[in-house]
């Protein structure tokens, strides 16, 4: 692999994390699950620094209901200004508490989610990417 003759990464702090996290409302949550590695997208809400979603009980996501060790990938990308960003937060995965849970939004997916999870963050990273100009 080749070094970047252009552009640059540029880490991004705790709290610029965070800003974008709250910012979006689509990611994908990965943890090792007893099929392997997943990957999967979910729509979320942040509440308290918390991120909430619903899941199929019955489903592979449906094994976050207990404590799960996951990260959450958050990202934009801007293909004509060849600029970006990705956050990672890493946290623990539970089931939501009924009563504290806040207006989950509707999945995109059709089906039957009726687990909230909730995942607690530990840490945050992200970088930003930009080129020195953009795509033609």
């Amino acid at each position: 692999m080749r070094p970047m003759e252009s552009g640059h990464f540029t880490r991004l702090s705790g709290d610029e994390c965070r800003h974008l996290v709250r910012g979006h409302s689509v990611g994908r949550v990965c943890w090792l699950s007893g099929e392997g590695l997943q990957a999967l997208p979910v729509s979320y809400i942040v509440s308290s620094d918390r991120l909430f979603f619903r899941v199929d009980p019955d489903s592979v996501l449906g094994e976050l209901a207990g404590t799960v060790p996951v990260i959450v990938e958050v990202d934009d990308i801007d293909v004509p200004t060849a600029t970006g960003w990705s956050v990672i937060v890493r946290g623990e995965a539970s089931e939501a508490p009924e009563p504290h849970h806040p207006a989950v939004p509707a999945p995109w997916a059709p089906g039957h989610r009726t687990l909230t999870v909730v995942v607690t963050p530990t840490a945050y990273s992200g970088r930003a990417v930009s080129a020195d100009h953009p795509r033609s």
